[in-house]
């Protein structure tokens, strides 16, 4: 017999569909059964009606909270988990600065950075519950490489954050490795499932993002045993300067500075790239499982 039935109504694609994913299995181990539902199927009102009556739970994105209630799911059935400054301000700006957090079940963000801007921005009265993710250590696990020739980008061409700005900033990690005799290897948006195999391609990773809700590229090939290069932004502004890294400045032409400096040294003394990369990847071992944060997520549900 089930503690709880929960249905994740959201993206399937990306780092979404890797995250709730990876709850289902976890989940299960709890006793909470669950599914993700990709929001952009067309569901009948009639199916609504059945799938309030199978789940005790509906999980979402702010922005997709009062849609869903439109779908007849009582709101006080609604979780909402923000995974991104986006999805707060594109529900603070769709839902005329209605504050619908007190009505739901539960209202999380996946970082402490949210928590603040939640804050910041003035998104609700109600305080957030932190619930950070992990990830499956052992599904991303390869053998680190002897020397460092090939870099991947952990992120998108270019996105830009609410407000218009330019975040991710990937044009800085390719005019530095053009400088350098590392072959530079893009991911071109793989499908999740592809991904354990895209950081097995490569010796290091790099991170340019001005901002990041948590980060999931550094974690995913810090338990890869690849050098990870990234800005202190989400979860990594904790774990970078713990072990989890090599932290790089933040400003442009100093970001630009540091990764050549860096990866020049680490291609030229390869005993310290290895040794480096050894104990990223232990670093990870010990801090980015999901073991270490699911029963956060089971008491967010229960």
């Amino acid at each position: 017999m089930y503690k709880k039935r929960v249905l994740f109504f959201t993206q399937d694609r990306w780092a979404y569909a890797t995250i709730h994913h990876a709850l289902e299995k976890e989940l299960y181990k709890y006793g909470i059964y669950s599914n993700l539902m990709n929001w952009r199927l067309e569901i009948t009102p009639e199916e609504w009606g059945l799938l309030n009556d199978s789940y005790d739970l509906f999980v979402t994105n702010p922005e997709a909270v009062l849609p869903l209630g439109s779908c007849g799911i009582p709101l006080n059935k609604i979780a909402t988990v923000a995974h991104g400054q986006w999805d707060m301000l594109l529900a603070q700006k769709e839902c005329n600065n209605i504050d619908f957090y007190h009505h739901l079940y539960k209202f999380g963000v996946v970082s402490d950075v949210l928590k603040r801007k939640s804050a910041e921005y003035n998104i609700s009265s109600r305080i957030p519950d932190v619930v950070p993710f992990g990830i499956h250590f052992d599904v991303f696990y390869r053998k680190p490489s002897d020397r460092l020739q090939k870099i991947g980008y952990g992120g998108a061409r270019a996105t830009q954050n609410f407000f218009g700005m330019e975040i991710k900033r990937a044009h800085l990690v390719s005019g530095v490795v053009e400088k350098t005799p590392l072959e530079l290897v893009n991911h071109n948006f793989y499908n999740w499932m592809c991904m354990p195999s895209y950081y097995a391609k490569l010796d290091a990773l790099a991170v340019s993002s001005t901002e990041e809700s948590a980060g999931l590229p550094a974690m995913e090939a810090a338990a890869a045993g690849r050098l990870v290069l990234s800005t202190p932004v989400g979860y990594f502004e904790e774990h970078g300067p713990k072990g989890g890294g090599v932290v790089l400045p933040l400003a442009d032409e100093e970001y630009c500075t540091s990764l050549f400096s860096n990866l020049a040294h680490y291609y030229n003394y390869p005993e310290e790239y290895q040794k480096k990369c050894k104990e990223i990847q232990e670093y990870a071992r010990e801090n980015y499982d999901w073991s270490k944060y699911i029963e956060g997520w089971v008491n967010f549900l229960s």
